[in-house]
């Protein structure tokens, strides 16, 4: 008998209720708090109690979002003024949770973690195929950042521009912000100049996929191949990080035995090396590199 009813989608997966048929299903009514205003204080006893039943039970945990990262100079002066008003606080995750796997790396395969059923198998897969390669573009993105005219080339070269599993592409792209794997940061230069759209990962898409599901994804795509499987790991750990080299693997299951998600990490670490960078600088490499490829 199955004891986990939940439905898991990615390499860290979320859970959904069965009772859902699907995570977009929302009550207009918002629900009631679980703990009253006078009962803060209980949380952590309760929320470790439940963390010790998804472990035992499901094979799950609890693991924090981070906060969405800053980058616009607008974004950058609100955050300052936020923290002058909330007495220097400087905490990296958000008030939200996703239910993230435990499980070790033998059994996270397509047999044990299949896609969700909602609306079918096929469509949900195609669809945690698409956000995982959007991700993947993105990190893979020196910066950590890809202009919204860069973003739809590369989805036009997939086959993915206009429609998506017979959906409007514009609908899947809302519906990935939306989940929050996905983040659009629009910034005007000037009073009157043109907006300019970036693409940058999203918590849900840290969380869930992070830079280890990209380096898995790179691995299956481009790593079948015995001869450049070290030069192949070079550049991986070259774009993305030590923690994602195939000797850390152990590590990763430490981690997620030990209690902490695997997007809570590197998530301040990213942020800096996504902020401490010239984007004005990096846009003009990326459009030099496409009018060459064009040509």
């Amino acid at each position: 008998m199955r004891a986990n009813p939940c439905v898991v989608q990615t390499s860290t997966p979320k859970a959904s209720l069965p009772s859902l048929y699907t995570h977009e299903t929302h009550s207009t009514n918002p629900p009631p708090p679980v703990l009253a205003p006078s009962s803060t204080r209980l949380f952590k006893p309760i929320f470790a109690s439940a963390q010790t039943q998804l472990r035992s039970t499901f094979g799950m945990m609890l693991t924090a979002l981070p906060t969405r990262e800053k980058i616009t100079i607008a974004q950058k002066r609100a955050a300052q003024r936020a923290t002058g008003t909330s007495q220097g606080s400087t905490s990296t995750s958000s008030q939200a949770w996703v239910v993230t796997s435990t499980l070790p790396s033998s059994l996270r395969m397509p047999a044990v973690l299949a896609p969700g059923k909602a609306p079918d198998q096929a469509s949900e897969a195609s669809y945690v195929a698409l956000y995982t390669f959007v991700i993947g573009v993105i990190y893979l993105t020196e910066g950590g950042m890809v202009s919204e005219g860069k973003m739809e080339r590369v989805l036009g070269r997939v086959n993915a521009g206009e429609y998506f599993g017979g959906e409007k592409m514009e609908k899947v792209v809302k519906r990935m912000e939306r989940e929050g794997y996905v983040v659009k940061v629009r910034e005007r230069e000037g009073a009157g100049g043109e907006e300019r759209v970036d693409w940058v990962v999203g918590p849900r898409g840290k969380v869930e996929v992070g830079e280890k599901g990209v380096a898995g994804l790179v691995r299956a795509v481009y790593g079948s191949g015995r001869a450049g499987r070290d030069q192949l790991e070079e550049r991986l750990v070259r774009s993305l990080g030590e923690g994602v080299a195939s000797g850390g693997r152990r590590r990763e299951e430490e981690g997620s035995s030990g209690g902490e998600g695997e997007g809570s990490g590197g998530e301040e670490e990213q942020g800096r090396r996504v902020s401490g960078r010239g984007r004005r600088r990096r846009e003009a490499d990326e459009d030099g590199e496409e009018e060459s490829e064009d040509d």
